[in-house]
């Protein structure tokens, strides 16, 4: 893995732009109007279920533990071979494609999966809030990068890890900017995963992204 820094140009902490990909892949299957609180039209009750999970976590969670509260509900999923619906394992030689499954109807959180083809990645970026990553199938790989100065607009970013990632591992994300890092498929066959974000993304599909140029 290759260890020399780059430089990274970020306004501040909140600016949010979305990656590129296809963040609202499902608008493919159906209409703008079909698109709504709950559970996504096509998508598999096993979604609804992991969410009523997530629900009852977050009445009784205090908010340092909402990443682990989200973990805990994605990690008895993933083995479900009926979890996701044919049409939502489809990738995009293209992009990668983000879909969609559940959006909470207060607002305080949303499920997705993202299907990689090889060779496709994300830029490097933190997130805007807490959120947590399971593994459904393939091997796709987290880079992790360390943030060298803080100091605006300018700031370092140096690789500090590169992990092979494998179905049915959960990882958590935090808030901000010291948890850098991009994702992406270098496999030659395809990855999906499954994310759990504390961000309406019905309403704003890329408001949890901070990236870096």
């Amino acid at each position: 893995m290759n260890h020399d820094k780059s430089n990274a140009t970020i306004s501040n902490d909140s600016v949010v732009t979305p990656f590129p990909g296809s963040p609202a892949a499902n608008l493919d299957h159906h209409s703008k109007r079909s698109i709504q609180y709950g559970l996504q039209p096509g998508t598999s009750d096993l979604i609804d279920e992991m969410a009523a999970t997530m629900r009852a976590t977050l009445e009784r969670c205090q908010p340092h533990a909402l990443a682990a509260a989200a973990k805990a509900s994605l990690r008895g999923y993933l083995c479900e071979p009926e979890l996701l619906r044919p049409e939502q394992r489809r990738g995009n030689k293209n992009a990668y494609t983000r879909q969609l499954l559940y959006a909470d109807p207060d607002k305080q959180f949303s499920i997705l999966s993202i299907v990689w083809m090889p060779g496709q990645r994300t830029p490097i970026h933190g997130h805007t809030a807490w959120g947590a990553l399971g593994i459904y199938s393939g091997t796709p790989y987290c880079e992790v990068f360390n943030t060298g100065s803080k100091q605006q607009p300018r700031m370092t970013l140096e690789p500090t890890m590169k992990l092979c990632m494998h179905s049915g591992e959960v990882n958590t994300v935090q808030p901000g900017i010291d948890d850098v890092h991009r994702i992406g498929n270098d496999s030659p066959t395809p990855a999906i995963t499954i994310h759990i974000y504390g961000r309406d993304l019905l309403a704003s599909p890329g408001s949890i992204n901070i990236t870096f140029n």
